[in-house]
């Protein structure tokens, strides 16, 4: 028997992660897990480095943990109906960093959005959620843009 009990939910805010962390939410209610939903900034650039070298700060650093507010007021609603969530902030390529913190955390499942792309504009675009898909070393539940808007049903 399968059980699950962390369950990684990397989000960017966007409409696509949007649906994957709904499906994630109603999912972990249905196997009572703990939920950890995932943001990850790009990593800093030479500019940001050199000034952070002289105890300066580049535009946008101190944004660096503010969590948008209607994803906050989404956590908090749910916590208050019972949800076993925390959220955490991390830099670096997001790829590397998903399946590296999913490995580290010990998750179960890996579940996050994809945007469906195909053909050329895979190719230029690259694929976040395909290159966690093809390191990570737990299982990942792709949530299309396009999928249904709630997954679990009772």
């Amino acid at each position: 028997m399968i059980h699950l009990s962390r369950i990684l939910c990397p989000t960017d805010y966007s409409v696509t992660s949007d649906k994957a962390v709904r499906y994630a939410i109603e999912f972990s209610r249905s196997v009572n897990a703990h939920v950890r939903f995932l943001h990850v900034h790009p990593p800093e650039n030479i500019a940001a480095k050199t000034a952070a070298g002289y105890g300066l700060s580049v535009g946008g650093e101190e944004a660096f943990e503010v969590i948008p507010q209607l994803f906050s007021a989404l956590l908090m609603s749910e916590k208050k109906n019972g949800l076993s969530t925390d959220m955490h902030i991390l830099r670096g390529e997001a790829a590397k960093v998903i399946a590296s913190h999913a490995h580290s955390w010990g998750a179960d499942l890996i579940i996050m959005g994809s945007h469906g792309r195909t053909g050329l504009a895979r190719f230029m675009m690259g694929s976040v959620a395909e290159a966690v898909f093809r390191t990570a070393d737990v299982p990942v539940l792709l949530v299309k843009q396009s999928g249904p808007e709630k997954a679990v049903r009772d």
